[in-house]
């Protein structure tokens, strides 16, 4: 037996309410798409309304926020975060920043302020590890080492200093260098130490440590294999 043949037009009857369906559901999807983006990029429904800082507060919190300046009642989408954080990175004090979109309306500012391991000697302006003065927005920590130094003897200094051991930190209240290979060490004691360049800093403490044994106005560890001393004291 053959198969039934469907008239034509019954055919038509069948598939134009399928493309009718088809070409409905089409339309609304773009009606959709077309309202989402609206609502998200145009509408006040997800505009700026607050703008948070976290990793600083106070004075230093105001002041980043005033540099950021970002306009409230913007859409987020908008919003210009690279704009924002090259303003914030303008402020010297201020390491790293991180602007973040909170759904739907919030702006928040992560901040990592640059953390003085030293200040330096004569401005009292923080030195961070990296060797970068700066202007802190607060008072600085207690009992900081002063650098007295700037350009390259600032680096060298700073890389001699992040490299002692604990123990001879704790004796260390200045650090000095005019070029990267004459760094100085000033302890509690009042004594000098030639500390010379940057390299060998584990072979120099560890003479050094030897050398203190001894009572001297200056130790000088420059050459770690022919240390010296100078204008020894009575013991």
């Amino acid at each position: 037996m053959s198969a039934p043949v469907i008239p034509l037009d019954a055919q038509d009857r069948e598939t134009k309410p399928r493309r009718r369906w088809r070409s409905l559901i089409f339309v609304l999807l773009a009606l959709l798409a077309t309202a989402a983006i609206w609502m998200v990029w145009f509408s006040s429904v997800f505009a700026v309304r607050d703008v948070r800082v976290i990793g600083v507060t106070g004075s230093a919190a105001a002041k980043v926020l005033a540099s950021a300046a970002v306009p409230l009642g913007v859409p987020i989408a908008q919003l210009d975060a690279d704009g924002a954080t090259a303003r914030i990175m303008l402020l010297p004090w201020v390491g790293s920043v991180e602007v973040r979109r909170g759904w739907p309306s919030d702006v928040i500012l992560a901040v990592v302020p640059r953390a003085a391991i030293a200040t330096q000697f004569g401005t009292g302006r923080g030195v961070d590890s990296s060797g970068v003065v700066f202007d802190a927005p607060g008072p600085l920590a207690e009992n900081l080492p002063a650098i007295d130094a700037d350009g390259v003897g600032l680096v060298a200094a700073v890389t001699v200093w992040q490299s002692l051991p604990a123990p001879l930190l704790a004796k260390v209240v200045g650090v000095s260098a005019s070029t990267r290979d004459d760094v100085e060490l000033l302890l509690k004691s009042g004594a000098k130490v030639r500390w010379g360049s940057a390299e060998q800093g584990e072979l120099k403490a560890q003479v050094l440590a030897g050398l203190l044994q001894q009572r001297a106005a200056v130790y000088d560890v420059s050459a770690p294999e022919v240390p010296t001393t100078q204008q020894e004291k009575a013991g």
